[in-house]
């Protein structure tokens, strides 16, 4: 029965780590596919994601532009003791920019580095 016991525990601990090894690969793959934009306008990343910045504020050496995704909406049921519980999640992605030959059009931010929070699994990349 001990051995039994042990193969189950083993077996559940497994489900979780693989859940977040499939986490840790999501955001590996997110990372790569963002790093590709690195150096590249900002005009280049709009076009290719179809995604434009909600917001934009300068930083010292440039701009950060943000970007956030439309809300996803999650729901846990109810239960005998509680009620269902809705909630929302949203991605919000900083994407770090410089613009080194000082025009003002999206074709002179060039993409240094980005940095990104929420629910960003989706992201059209």
């Amino acid at each position: 029965m001990s051995k039994r016991l042990l193969l189950i525990t083993a077996l559940a601990l497994s489900g979780c780590q693989s859940g977040a090894d499939h986490q840790a690969q999501i955001d590996a793959m997110l990372d790569g596919r963002l790093s590709q934009y690195n150096g590249r306008p900002i005009s280049e990343f709009m076009s290719a994601t179809g995604m434009t910045p909600q917001d934009a504020y300068p930083v010292s050496d440039g701009r950060v532009f943000v970007f956030r995704t439309a809300p996803v909406y999650m729901t846990l049921p109810a239960t005998n003791v509680t009620p269902a519980i809705m909630g929302t999640a949203q991605c919000q992605l900083l994407v770090r920019t410089t613009n080194e030959i000082r025009a003002s059009g999206a074709d002179a931010w060039i993409i240094s580095g980005t940095e990104r929070s929420g629910a960003c699994n989706n992201l059209p990349l």
